[in-house]
């Protein structure tokens, strides 16, 4: 794998706005069956909504088996403000994670690496097709409305995203001196594109 290639997906990467980009070894990725059934107990408002989400999304166990044909990801991270993520403007921000992580593997597709694959954090429907009743990639021949910016739910797959940004020095929730902090002001989201 070309450093070159790597240096340019990085810059492209901060160049996006993430607050960090970190290039892992595939191997770095813990998938638990334990993760997916979190979507359902106690259940996300985003489970059985789209084809991203559980339980139409990968199981664990295809999500282990898909991810070991990939040498290394590109984990990259945005600290959002938490009023960010409350209802009125969840939105805007799991959007923009989805639009980030599509750009990226977008931009790692066109420097050769083209099994990229990209998967972030926040289920797509609400985001990207609340204005419609349904899923369209679930109904019968259907087809995702937003192709090139849906991305599949990585909690929804079983991905430890704890052991995972811990080994990065990532803090999930964090004040402004960058202590871990239950009450703190910005919350960690986060995508993966896997590389072949």
């Amino acid at each position: 794998m070309s450093d070159e290639r790597i240096g340019e997906l990085l810059a492209f990467a901060r160049s996006l706005g993430v607050a960090d980009a970190r290039l892992v070894p595939a191997g770095q990725v813990k998938v638990e069956d334990r993760f997916r059934s979190q979507c359902r107990e106690p259940r996300c408002p985003n489970y059985g909504m789209s084809a991203t989400c559980p339980p139409h999304s990968m199981t664990p166990g295809q999500f282990r088996e898909h991810i070991s044909h990939f040498s290394r990801v590109l984990a990259v991270k945005f600290d959002m403000p938490l009023e960010a993520l409350q209802e009125a403007r969840r939105k805007e921000a799991v959007l923009l994670l989805h639009e980030t992580t599509a750009a990226i593997e977008h931009k790692a597709v066109t420097l050769g690496f083209k099994l990229a694959r990209g998967y972030s954090s926040g289920g797509c429907k609400v985001t990207l097709c609340g204005d419609h009743a349904d899923c369209a990639a679930l109904q019968e021949g259907g087809q995702c409305r937003n192709p090139n910016t849906a991305r599949p739910s990585l909690s929804g797959m079983g991905v430890n995203w704890h052991d995972l940004s811990k080994s990065l020095g990532w803090i999930m929730r964090k004040t402004e001196d960058g202590a871990l902090n239950p009450a703190a002001e910005t919350i960690m989201m986060a995508g993966l594109i896997f590389l072949e």
